[in-house]
């Protein structure tokens, strides 16, 4: 499982499109956020936690939509298949992988916080919990990603698919999904969003509900990719 976790890594570090990603993902993070504050005028990581789910909504999908469908569409995944490990080693190897380079975009985004600190006074507890969630969102929309890969060898498919739902589960959180159902249906379906459970960790509060909800669903979304691969035995 190591030697894959480093393949699959090394497959991004050592090619210019993970490099572009993840400079991509960390400009656009620090220009959205940088507009907000002068439109705003508010000196807070708040906004950055807020419109981050939808950054990730494509730059997530994009770093995840060849891990599968690639090695199908070239027929290298029966080769991986028949390695002395087991299919929920291989996803979690290219899950972890994944989970790294999200970490390392989000790592390029520390300059935000570290110059935030110049203007006012940060609680780096409520920071580095805020940065926790956001992992834990990005192991969630990386196992959403990997499940659609592995249902289809083209790339694109699996990226619409990935970024389709994903959109779809932040919008249950929006006004506009407000606006149009009862108060009780909005309130039931809040918590399968993931928008609103990250808000709580950017409050700098490790709630027990969030958690579990961002390990169940990644967890269920990587059990149903397994599931999918022995299918082709």
């Amino acid at each position: 499982m190591k030697t894959l976790y480093k393949k699959e890594l090394g497959y991004y570090l050592n090619n210019p499109i993970g490099y572009i990603v993840l400079v991509l993902f960390a400009a656009f993070a620090n220009f959205f956020y940088i507009k907000d504050i002068f439109a705003v005028g508010s000196a807070s990581m708040q906004p950055f936690f807020t419109f981050l789910p939808w950054l990730f909504l494509v730059f997530v999908p994009a770093l995840s939509m060849r891990i599968i469908s690639e090695e199908k569409r070239t027929n290298t995944l029966e080769t991986l298949l028949t390695l002395p490990v087991t299919e929920m080693q291989i996803i979690l190897a290219k899950f972890f992988a994944l989970v790294t380079l999200v970490a390392i975009g989000l790592g390029l985004t520390l300059s935000l916080p570290m110059s935030l600190s110049f203007l006012t006074k940060l609680y780096l507890p409520e920071i580095l919990v805020s940065y926790a969630g956001a992992i834990f969102l990005g192991g969630l929309y990386i196992a959403v990603s990997i499940f659609f890969s592995s249902l289809t060898k083209n790339q694109v498919i699996a990226f619409l698919a990935s970024a389709i739902f994903l959109f779809f589960l932040n919008v249950l959180s929006t006004e506009f999904v407000g606006s149009i159902l009862p108060r009780f249906i909005q309130d039931a379906l809040l918590f399968f969003t993931p928008m609103y459970h990250l808000q709580n960790f950017a409050k700098g509060v490790i709630d027990i509900r969030s958690l579990f909800y961002f390990v169940s669903f990644t967890g269920l979304a990587l059990f149903l990719t397994v599931y999918q691969l022995k299918k082709r035995e």
